[in-house]
């Protein structure tokens, strides 16, 4: 029996281990998902739990390879060929409104899974629907560009106070909260004691993602994410787009931009309709 499976039962509940052996693990740019296709795995009230334990599992699925999962993905078919929905839970089991690097894995499951017909294509999930086109090497899907909406700047300088200190930040709505910092170094900035602080702020009441910016000239920055509900993280798809959006909005960059992550580099940039683009990497590690 996986991790997973035992921890599931320690929380008095039975895991299939059907279910949990068919996980695909994607990277999306370092963020790792465990995705399944929602063919083989209904959603029902296990899916909380088994977000929870595979993230807390060494390994995820197997412990033959340390991977720190961040969350869970199930893509389900749509009305006809053209589209898909994907549902999505965080580490500590909450389910956010979008997760632009988590679109790019549903993308790759959805494509070489059939459950979309062509390269272009509409993922739905809670904060609506996104334009997606694939990228394919030899009927792989390695790469995707994701329609993000229209980011809302929700406030360019807001003074926040922590433990005593003025924090000032840009706050930008993706579908999803987030409070973007400019500093000078992403390697000195202080993710792991403010970024916890500031997701739970009295002033973000569903919890935020924290962005710590650092530009490096009009169309490239650095940058780290604490994420809500699962920590710092590799890479943060909807947070490049608001780390971008806001340091356009201050004045101090301009589309098309490249962000470079932890575990890798993700570029966004306007179409002619006005929705900002996502684009990045995603590849398969492993299945089960």
């Amino acid at each position: 029996m996986s991790a997973a499976a035992r921890k599931l039962r320690l929380h008095g509940r039975r895991a299939s281990s059907a279910r949990i052996h068919s996980a695909r693990i994607h990277s999306a740019a370092g963020n790792l998902f465990a995705v399944f296709d929602g063919r083989e795995m209904p959603v029902d009230e296990r899916t909380f739990d088994l977000a929870r334990a595979l993230c807390a599992a060494p390994g995820g699925t197997s412990t033959s390879r340390a991977l720190k999962l961040d969350g869970l993905i199930v893509v389900q078919p749509g009305h006809d060929r053209e589209r898909c929905t994907m549902r999505i839970w965080n580490a500590d089991g909450s389910v956010p409104e979008t997760c632009g690097n988590g679109l790019r894995c549903a993308a790759k499951l959805a494509r070489e899974e059939g459950l979309v017909a062509h390269d272009r294509f509409v993922i739905d999930d809670g904060a609506g629907a996104h334009d997606c086109v694939v990228e394919r090497v030899d009927g792989l899907v390695v790469g995707a560009s994701i329609s993000m909406g229209r980011p809302r700047v929700e406030a360019l300088q807001r003074l926040l106070v922590v433990e005593g200190a003025l924090v000032s930040a840009t706050l930008v709505d993706v579908g999803n909260p987030h409070c973007v910092l400019q500093v000078a170094s992403v390697a000195d900035a202080p993710v792991a004691t403010l970024g916890p602080r500031l997701e739970r702020h009295p002033a973000f009441p569903r919890g935020a993602n924290i962005e710590f910016l650092a530009l490096r000239g009009p169309h490239e920055a650095d940058l780290r994410v604490w994420e809500r509900g699962c920590g710092e993280t590799q890479a943060c798809g909807s947070g490049t787009v608001a780390a971008a959006v806001a340091a356009m909005a201050l004045g101090r960059a301009q589309l098309p931009m490249a962000l470079r992550l932890p575990g890798g580099t993700l570029h966004v940039a306007r179409r002619p309709d006005g929705e900002v683009l996502l684009t990045g990497p995603v590849l398969e590690l492993r299945r089960g």
